[in-house]
């Protein structure tokens, strides 16, 4: 990508390393992000990153090792009369609860074995 755009390398990596966008390591097929601002910490965020840990087995900022998951926490997803609120794979689930974001990851792993 240095060659093609004519752009010193170190560029590159600073804009990468720059912008949460961008990743350096693998991402999961299914990414999954919690949100932790203040709304959603209040109603119960924290019960629903243990409950996405306790299913995925992977921490915030991670990746498992067969590449399923990855898991990201935000400080705000904009949507803060829904919280708790998580997003995976860019569908939100707003005033989620532990049973229903155990389920929604759950059908994730399924429809990959399929």
């Amino acid at each position: 990508m240095s060659e093609k755009l004519a752009v010193p390398m170190s560029r590159i990596q600073h804009i990468t390393t720059f912008y949460k966008t961008f990743s350096l390591t693998p991402k999961g097929r299914h990414e999954v992000h919690v949100c932790v601002g203040t709304a959603c910490h209040v109603r119960g965020a924290q019960n629903i990153l243990d409950t996405v840990e306790e299913v995925t087995g992977v921490k915030p900022g991670e990746t498992d090792p067969d590449l399923n998951f990855s898991v990201e926490t935000v400080s705000c997803l904009g949507c803060c009369a829904l919280g708790p609120v998580m997003v995976v794979d860019g569908e939100y689930h707003g005033n989620v609860e532990q049973a229903e974001t155990a389920k929604v990851l759950k059908d994730c792993a399924c429809s990959q074995e399929q």
